[in-house]
């Protein structure tokens, strides 16, 4: 998903907790912003809803390589 996306695109995900705690792993891996959100009918529903957007980022520049 990170080739598929530009930068600043979004994805919102909704799903049970334990699986959007398995995505957040990923998803910060990928130095994502996320925020995981309640679902509209309440915090009582245990399916809650995930959104994250990619960042734009580049590298610095002075990264040197081991020869």
């Amino acid at each position: 998903m990170d080739r598929i996306l530009r930068p600043e695109g979004a994805v919102i995900i909704r799903d049970e907790v334990d699986v959007l705690i398995k995505v957040k792993k990923l998803i910060g891996g990928m130095r994502w912003n996320m925020k995981l959100v309640d679902h509209e009918d309440g915090p009582l529903v245990p399916e809650k809803v995930l959104i994250a957007v990619k960042q734009y980022w580049v590298t610095d520049g002075n990264s040197t390589s081991t020869q």
